[in-house]
């Protein structure tokens, strides 16, 4: 019997999301999400939906996470005295 590994399949991306129907497409956007590859503002029917100030606020948000062991005392302590107003 063939064994084969992963190694052995060359499939093109976008052969591959061609032949995807719009279900299998969701089941996908919805793995990487979860996995944590992509976050789920970043998915353009998400952004669809978002004004520019609130898009450049989630990339703002996401930048700080992105970098905030980068974050001095003063920084960090700014950030938690704006999320303790709320």
């Amino acid at each position: 019997m063939p064994n084969f590994t992963p190694d052995d399949l060359d499939i093109d991306v976008g052969d591959f999301l061609y032949n995807c129907n719009p279900r299998e497409i969701k089941q996908l956007i919805e793995y990487l999400i979860e996995d944590g590859e992509i976050e789920p503002h970043q998915v353009v029917g998400s952004n669809a939906s978002l004004s520019l100030i609130e898009y450049e606020f989630h990339e703002i948000i996401e930048k700080i996470a992105d970098n905030r062991l980068r974050l001095t005392k003063e920084e960090d302590a700014i950030l938690k005295k704006i999320a303790d107003r709320f």
